[in-house]
């Protein structure tokens, strides 16, 4: 009898393991993610967001002038539980920048926010990267504030990114397979 509450149990009442996120234009909620860059400030970077078949297209040229230098495709805000999670995995191809995953967990630009860095290593080729949640690094208007993401920050994310960081000027392609949280 033990035997078989234990195993309705697993079967029932565990949490789910993952969250992952797909991008395409078959893909629930994910076609309506939105470019910011560094124009919201007067910089002169372009981009454009183009949805394929199973992924989604950041391109365009990053721009240094009038104190530019980055381009992010972002979620709408919402809610995100990120807790229970180790890592994040996102597939993706790119080229010619350095990127970061963003987390945050304020409508206010100026407040904290999360990133972890990553590169390409092979440029324009599918790849996987993983991202342990235990280094997202907090910053405050670009800047590293030396804290880190904790249990309480990750349960309340309210939008998550990808931003090219390298203030790297020429154009750049990003595509994006998916995101998942394990």
């Amino acid at each position: 009898m033990k035997s078989l509450f234990l195993l309705i149990s697993l079967l029932f009442f565990h949490p789910e393991t993952t969250f992952k996120i797909e991008f395409g234009k078959t893909a629930p909620k994910t076609n309506n993610w939105a470019i910011l860059s560094d124009n919201v400030m007067g910089g002169r970077s372009d981009a454009r967001i183009v949805y394929g078949a199973n992924s989604v297209i950041l391109s365009g040229s990053v721009s240094l002038k009038n104190r530019g230098g980055f381009v992010s495709i972002k979620s709408n805000f919402d809610k995100f539980d990120l807790s229970t999670y180790k890592t994040v995995r996102i597939k993706f191809r790119a080229t010619n920048q350095k990127y970061a995953f963003t987390l945050e967990n304020s409508k206010r630009w100026y407040q904290p926010a999360y990133k972890h860095e990553f590169s390409v290593t092979k440029e324009n080729k599918w790849e996987t990267v993983s991202l342990s949640l235990d280094n997202f690094s907090e910053e405050v208007i670009g800047q590293p504030t030396g804290n880190k993401a904790n249990k309480s920050i990750l349960s309340s994310i309210l939008r998550i990114g990808i931003s090219t960081i390298e203030k790297k000027e020429g154009p750049f392609q990003l595509e994006i397979e998916s995101i998942e949280f394990l």
